[in-house]
């Protein structure tokens, strides 16, 4: 099932079919059946649980301890509380998770000047 691309209300810019179809929201709609980006929001809406679950597990969002529940409305939605007794260290996710595979040692970090200044040492880091 190939997803469309129509959308409700005022557009200032929209993409190619070939920029829209090499998006990661494309691949995810298709991953997940979903044919159309109206269907995705109903079913995001409709069923968070399923979403928000398939939206870590798409951006391999890790715990090092996992969650018990996505999220605990309990108290309403202005309190909800995400990722019930998940605990996570952000450097697991932003940098060890690369280590040992082709991304170790693209650029991760890029300081640039007023200039565009980007050459000399420690103006890039890598992953590693």
């Amino acid at each position: 099932m190939e997803p469309k691309w129509e959308s409700g209300g005022e557009i200032v810019w929209r993409p190619s079919r070939g920029q829209a179809e090499g998006s990661r929201l494309y691949a995810f709609m298709r991953k997940h059946g979903s044919a159309t980006f109206d269907e995705l929001m109903r079913r995001s809406t409709d069923d968070i649980e399923w979403f928000w679950n398939a939206v870590i597990d798409d951006l391999d969002i890790r715990f090092r301890t996992p969650y018990t529940q996505i999220v605990d409305l309990s108290r309403g939605e202005p309190w909800a509380e995400w990722c019930v007794g998940g605990r996570m260290n952000i450097v697991d996710n932003c940098l060890d998770k690369w280590m040992g595979t082709a991304a170790e040692q693209r650029v991760a970090v890029r300081w640039e000047g007023e200039e565009g200044d980007i050459e000399g040492v420690g103006r890039t880091l890598t992953y590693g």
